[in-house]
């Protein structure tokens, strides 16, 4: 039949055939037949809108803090670019070239430092208190210095109280200092007070509460001072070896470019290190945070979506079982599958177009209320605007999972005929679901991996998160088919409730896919997200030895270690002692081949990027845990070795017997690797990427690294005797450093929650949604029942244990499958040991399973509410 022939009716009229109706006349069509209301799918709305909202949330996020850290970059970094050295200055002739180049240079050093309040303000403020002569008093913190030159800052200004007019260098002078309020309030310090900074007296001129290039200094052990450069060497604590960070910004001229001007310096000085930055990697530890944390958040909006994906889907074969006669006769008349198809495709659009503007419009918020309450949280400020490539992206990757999940439903009821789609109401409908119904599920499927894995920081992270939520789904839905399966074949005698939920479970439509996939597939990502925030919140204490450390102390030189450690031993004892020489240096090439970034793994990059924390010893250090080779003989003296991270040695590609250039102060020294280490970094005990041969480095300026662990009391005298004594030895309190981490941790982990919940409410409305799309189905058994003379007590407990056996199943596999994913994540992903605990995933089974049995009740109660005499007349359409 061709385009624009009739069908003779019954009455000899000719009705158009499919083929023959125009796109206008099906769009009218579908909206007016949607003009029913669309209250049906106002919780699948809610769903969807739910997933849409999280994705475009994150994604807008994530934009508003790479724009702020774009629109700030020349402050946050200081300049258009950053030369930054370890322990050293750059060299006079490399800062003269730089200088040469630019348009103006300034200097800043960064190192870390005890301030102390002077000995007469603390024998006053012990005597005002009544404090026994001897008694601790709170009189020094450790804090992070930042030593500034002339010209500092190039761009941007500080904010201090009271305001400070021109230079900071020339405001503070030699012995004047900018402090944070916290150091004011924890030593009860104001403007005016005098503290001790090293082997100096310094004059607090004002509170600091902001700097243009903060967010480039990295993670602080303490509060922040500001002292001139002429005050840095008052105090003496630059002395040669110091663990500090030379940083020489440079502004350019216009049209200059930053990227090329460090390859020049680079191909002009080759014998010299450092670290560069530029515009485009004013803080890349920071931006690749930030990716990571939201392609993580990301996968996880994801499965809300597919859980509301699949709330779609029973609300479009609901709708079509509501809508059977309508279609039956739509066919019946001669309108083709693929107009029927067209047809209620194009009115799942429309409610889904609704779900997703719905989560686009909250997503979009998302960047201002983050603004409003996470302001100084992240040290990049957050650009709230309307970023419309992430909200697209979210609307489409919405778009492709309603359509994913539908398209088969759609595809099942266009290709029934009529006789059954009117038979719809008392027998399933068991069409296939056409290579219609497929091919634009799987075009519609291929669009959201597209788009997913396509924006994701990590695309093999997202691919293989995608692969698992759709295996997940796949194991849900084997779950429901085997739970039918069973009931179908268990035969319950007596008790009529238990029979009866039993009954319910392979009764026809019965809604037990829905709800398994959504409960399942909610467990399931609650369960892993709580195994992986109980590891996290552990990981620290976890990973703390029986004999941690109290203190570490840093930059004692050598002159200053005979006096140390005999402080320490008795103190403490000399079995609480450890201490071991350091010196940076930076990894340049492997077997005389120079190393490029682009041949270590992500992970280990690190180590190439910068200088490195460096030691030696004739002894093999207490703790070592040798993978390959062995150590050198205690009175080696031959050409140099080295026994380096194991892990680190893997990410490069070298192995025993390889050599390593390393160049250390100016000077390159070739070392032979001996032996790989595994190296644990949370045991909190002396560890450094590189340990080479007594001799290797004989003469050079090295400082002394220190840890003191037992009483604690002990070991805080031991601290004051010791800053007393030595002012440029700062002093880490372990307590505070863990305390500083789990801060970091839970901060994370309150992101995690915040998508967690999501997850867990996009269950909950689909999970409602199945139950809603059935009560019809189940009013009318219930009316059935009471007929026969079931009590209403039987019908309320029978269809209770038709969801807790569901709720029971799912969730068991759920708590495994969650156990699995947990595990994965930490082993693969956060790279740590992987501990079980029993709580959060009882915690998690035992919501799943309330929940599923609070709106089962609430089915119940409704369906028992409904009158029988009401239920048959609309049966017999009365």
């Amino acid at each position: 039949m061709s385009a624009g022939e009739t069908v003779a009716g019954r009455a000899g009229h000719a009705v158009p055939s499919a083929r023959s109706l125009p796109w206008r006349a099906l769009i009218r069509f579908a909206l007016r037949d949607l003009r029913r209301g669309v209250g049906g799918f106002a919780i699948v709305l809610a769903s969807l809108a739910l997933g849409v909202a999280a994705m475009a949330g994150i994604g807008a996020l994530d934009a508003a803090v790479v724009a702020g850290q774009a629109r700030d970059a020349r402050a946050l970094l200081g300049g258009d670019l950053e030369l930054a050295t370890t322990g050293r200055p750059l060299p006079d002739a490399v800062r003269a070239d730089l200088a040469a180049r630019s348009a103006a240079i300034s200097a800043v050093v960064d190192l870390r430092g005890m301030v102390r309040l002077p000995a007469d303000e603390v024998r006053a403020r012990g005597a005002v208190r009544g404090a026994a002569p001897g008694a601790p008093v709170n009189d020094r913190a450790l804090v992070q210095v930042l030593a500034v030159g002339a010209a500092y800052p190039l761009v941007g200004r500080m904010e201090t109280e009271p305001p400070i007019a021109g230079s900071p260098a020339a405001a503070l002078g030699a012995d004047g200092l900018l402090a944070e309020g916290t150091l004011l309030a924890r030593l009860r310090l104001a403007p005016g007070d005098v503290v001790q900074l090293g082997g100096a007296d310094f004059t607090i001129r004002g509170r600091l509460i902001a700097q243009p290039d903060q967010g480039g200094f990295g993670f602080a052990l303490g509060p922040r001072v500001v002292i001139a450069q002429a005050g840095l060497a008052r105090a003496g604590l630059d002395a040669p070896g110091t663990i500090s960070r030379h940083m020489t910004r440079a502004l350019l001229a216009p049209g200059v470019s930053p990227t090329a001007t460090v390859a020049a310096l680079e191909a002009a000085w080759p014998a010299e290190s450092w670290r560069a930055r530029t515009l485009d990697r004013a803080n890349p530890g920071l931006a690749g945070f930030v990716d990571r944390l939201a392609t993580h958040l990301e996968l996880v909006a994801l499965a809300a979506l597919a859980i509301g994906g699949i709330g779609v889907a029973g609300a479009a074969r609901a709708h079509l079982e509501a809508r059977a006669r309508t279609v039956a006769v739509l066919k019946a008349l001669a309108l083709g599958p693929a107009a029927v198809f067209l047809v209620y495709m194009m009115q799942m659009a429309v409610v889904a177009a609704l779900g997703i503007l719905i989560g686009v419009v909250a997503g979009a918020t998302v960047p201002w209320i983050a603004a409003g309450f996470a302001d100084g949280l992240l040290p990049t400020p957050i650009l709230p605007d309307l970023y419309l490539l992430p909200l697209a992206r979210a609307a489409l990757i919405g778009a492709g999972v309603a359509i994913a999940f539908t398209a088969p439903a759609l595809g099942r009821a266009s290709g029934v005929r009529p006789a059954d789609l009117l038979r719809a109401a008392v027998v399933p409908l068991a069409a296939r679901t056409g290579r219609r119904g497929i091919l634009t599920g799987l075009a519609a499927g291929t669009l959201v991996v597209a788009l997913v894995v396509g924006g994701a920081a990590d695309p093999m992270l997202a691919g293989v998160a995608i692969l698992s939520i759709a295996v997940a789904l796949l194991v849900f839905r084997a779950a429901s088919i085997g739970i039918a399966a069973v009931a179908r074949r268990v035969r319950v005698p007596g008790r009529p409730a238990l029979r009866l939920g039993v009954a319910g479970l392979r009764r026809p439509g019965a809604p037990t896919a829905e709800i398994a996939a959504a409960l399942g597939a909610g467990l399931m990502v609650l369960t892993a997200l709580a195994l992986v925030q109980d590891n996290l919140t552990r990981l620290i204490d976890r990973s703390l030895p029986a004999r941690a450390p109290q203190y570490f102390f840093l930059d004692i030189q050598p002159d200053q270690v005979p006096v140390f450690d005999r402080l320490a031993a008795e103190a403490v004892g000399p079995e609480n002692l450890a201490r071991m020489p350091t010196l940076r240096g930076r990894i340049r090439a492997l077997n005389g081949q120079v190393i490029d970034e682009a041949d270590v793994v992500e992970r280990e990059r690190w180590a190439i990027r910068g200088e490195v924390g460096m030691s030696w010893s004739a002894e093999m250090p207490e703790g070592t845990r040798l993978t390959e080779g062995s150590w050198w003989p205690a009175d080696y003296a031959g050409p140099p070795l080295v026994s380096i991270d194991d892990e680190l040695a893997r990410g490069m590609g070298a192995k025993i017997g390889d050599r390593l250039d390393v160049l250390v102060l100016g000077r390159t020294i070739t070392v032979e690797i001996a032996n790989l280490r595994r190296i644990e970094w949370l045991d909190l005990s002396l560890n450094f990427v590189m340990v080479l041969s007594p001799g290797a480095l004989a003469g050079a300026p090295a400082t002394h690294i220190a840890t003191v662990s037992g009483d604690p009391a002990a070991a805080e005298g031991l601290m004051v005797e010791v800053t007393d004594r030595f002012p440029n030895v700062s002093a880490v309190s372990v307590g505070d450093a863990v305390r500083q981490a789990g801060a970091l941790i839970e901060g994370v982990a309150g992101a995690v929650r915040i998508t967690a919940i999501a997850v867990l409410a996009a269950g909950a409305l689909v999970l409602a949604a199945a139950v809603l799309a059935a009560q019809s189905k189940r009013r009318f058994d219930a009316v059935m029942m009471k007929v026969v003379g079931a009590s209403r007590r039987t019908i309320a407990a029978g269809l209770a244990i038709e969801f807790l056996i569901v709720a029971v199943v799912v969730g068991l596999i759920g708590a495994a499958g969650g156990t699995l994913a947990a595990w994965a994540i930490t082993r693969w992903l956060l790279e740590i040991d992987f501990a079980f605990s029993v709580l959060p995933v009882t915690a998690s089974a035992l919501a799943g399973i309330g929940l599923a049995l609070a709106v089962g009740l609430a089915a119940v109660a409704s369906a028992l509410r409904v009158p029988p005499a009401r239920i048959l007349r609309e049966r017999a359409g009365l």
